[in-house]
């Protein structure tokens, strides 16, 4: 999770706010703006945007700004009167290679659960705080499901341990006396591990996640504290809040996270080259020949596959992993999950004695023409009928791994499609009791292919999830206007880059072949006609 960076300097004189970054900018490779819209439109994983907030430098309160309309961004914040004491400011960074300045700062905190996902930001939603009294949000919201862990962000001792009693707002909460007068609060818990004077180690585990106090969902609100601060004006908070986000160190990777005993289950431990089969029903002959070919080691089938193709494919490969979407049509009607079910069971029971035991629950569920709006309205409804489909499943089928559905990536599309973000926030229940999860990525062009909103959707999903398997269960670059060739690059290099991140099972791209409706993906055509881009991922060198 490698940081992207981008600098915002002011527009009046901006070439010589850009000269004053030279050195930096050759150091770390930063990116330059000085267009608040393009600083935060992009939302890049892990993406910091440096504000050089010089006096009258955008005609605004830009922290506020960027709090209200990019809540999500971690900010570093430059306060500098002119360009050359930006160029001081930024010498001294390069010189320590200390990117965000945090070796100037002596006390810092280490990240408190094992989600590096950053749910709401210091001073956001200022409207709706301000009915108690406050500028904006006080803390920071982090993500924690449900009763997972929560690690103290520095050494000190604890002073208060509350029971969540009298309705507090902060519910069962953790308070810790650091080092210079720093004080941080740990809210909305499960349950605490620690008592009053007890001293802890920074990431020493103080307790569990939960909702409790005023809270909508699990997650860990964490405020940080300095005595003397808001006499001394050095915040415009009361009680001596402050920002918690310059001191936090933001992992770059899940090694930096403080649960690092978390370890992703995955035999072949690499991201396993894979291809989506026939998107309408089995294999057919042409498709075999194809699958030798380019070289394949994962194979995704739909549930009304006989157990010949299964047969087939392990003479091919002998370790050719296969992976099952359980396979029915919602279009326009109400499917309850004993239906699913009915419908499913006698093509999974061959499966399964057949040794596949990863099976995709159903397929973009946010989807009007896949139930969303007629099996269910929301997230929250489909999370019920996913946790009952493999409630039934699994009592038949005791060693299958059920995994939570790939989403149609994207806003909402009125009438045709729930935004998948937000429904994956509602259905957060079944996405952690899966087995496994899938996503779906898709891309138009090669600069598409490495956006966060593109091929690189799976990113979220890792932040949210560190401790799920993942799939790909489908992945594309549709656009009719780019040829087979460049394609077939494109899904090379994408395959590369898969190739070892921890916790990706395997990637299958859409489509081997279909009867109908996918002319610019199939990798054949119903002529037998192969695509460009079976031969080069069948010459990959990996």
């Amino acid at each position: 999770m490698d940081e992207y960076q981008i600098i915002l300097l002011p527009k009046r004189d901006y070439y010589s706010w850009v000269a004053a970054t030279r050195e930096y900018v050759l150091q770390f490779h930063s990116n330059l703006t000085s267009d608040l819209e393009v600083a935060g439109r992009y939302m890049y994983p892990n993406q910091v945007v440096t504000i050089v907030d010089a006096p009258q430098g955008y005609g605004r309160n830009v922290r506020a700004w960027f709090n209200q309309n990019y809540p999500e961004i971690r900010l570093d914040i430059i306060d500098v009167m002119t360009p050359g004491d930006l160029e001081n400011v930024l010498s001294n960074r390069v010189n320590n290679n200390d990117r965000f300045g945090n070796s100037d700062k002596d006390f810092r905190l280490l990240w408190p659960t094992d989600y590096p996902k950053l749910n709401q930001a210091f001073g956001a939603n200022h409207h709706f705080y301000r009915r108690w009294g406050l500028p904006g949000h006080e803390g920071l919201d982090i993500r924690a499901p449900m009763r997972s862990g929560v690690y103290a962000c520095a050494a000190g001792s604890v002073y208060r341990v509350h029971d969540g009693s009298g309705g507090h707002p902060y519910g069962i909460h953790v308070r810790i006396r650091h080092q210079d007068g720093y004080r941080t609060i740990y809210a909305h818990l499960h349950r605490s591990f620690v008592t009053v004077g007890q001293q802890v180690e920074a990431g020493e585990q103080i307790g569990l996640a939960n909702s409790t106090g005023n809270s909508t969902g699990s997650h860990l609100h964490l405020t940080l504290k300095k005595e003397g601060a808001t006499a001394s004006g050095l915040t415009s908070y009361p009680s001596d809040i402050i920002d918690p986000t310059p001191f936090l160190e933001f992992p770059k990777d899940e090694t930096q996270l403080p649960g690092k005993s978390i370890v992703v289950e995955w035999k072949h431990n690499c991201c396993l080259v894979g291809v989506h089969g026939r998107a309408d029903g089995p294999l057919l002959e042409p498709d075999f020949p194809i699958i030798k070919d380019a070289k394949i080691e994962a194979v995704k089938l739909l549930s009304n596959a006989p157990a010949d193709n299964v047969k087939r494919l392990i003479d091919i490969n002998n370790d050719m992993f296969i992976l099952v979407r359980l396979f029915a049509g919602f279009r326009d009607i109400v499917v309850s999950s004993s239906d699913f079910v009915s419908w499913v069971e006698a093509d999974v029971s061959e499966l399964y004695n057949q040794g596949v035991r990863y099976f995709e629950v159903h397929n973009e569920p946010n989807l009007q023409i896949e139930g969303w709006q007629h099996s269910w309205q929301d997230g929250h409804q489909f999370a019920d009928w996913f946790l009952e489909v493999v409630e039934r499943l699994k009592s038949r089928f005791p060693e299958a791994l059920f995994g939570y559905p790939g989403l149609s990536p994207g806003h909402e599309i009125p009438g045709q499609r729930m935004d998948s973000w937000v429904f994956l926030q509602q259905s957060e229940s079944a996405a952690l009791a899966s087995d496994w999860i899938g996503c779906h990525c898709y891309w138009i062009n090669e600069s598409d292919m490495i956006q966060p909103t593109g091929g690189l959707v799976f990113e979220e999903f890792r932040r949210r999830f560190p401790e799920k398997l993942l799939f790909i269960t489908e992945f594309s670059n549709p656009f009719s206007e780019i040829p087979f060739s460049a394609k077939g690059h494109q899904y090379v290099d994408y395959y590369r880059r898969l190739r070892h991140i921890t916790g990706i099972g395997a990637a299958f791209s859409f489509v081997l072949s279909a009867s109908s409706n996918f002319s610019h993906e199939v990798w054949r055509d119903e002529d037998g006609r192969r695509s460009d881009i079976v031969q080069l991922v069948g010459s990959r060198n990996f």
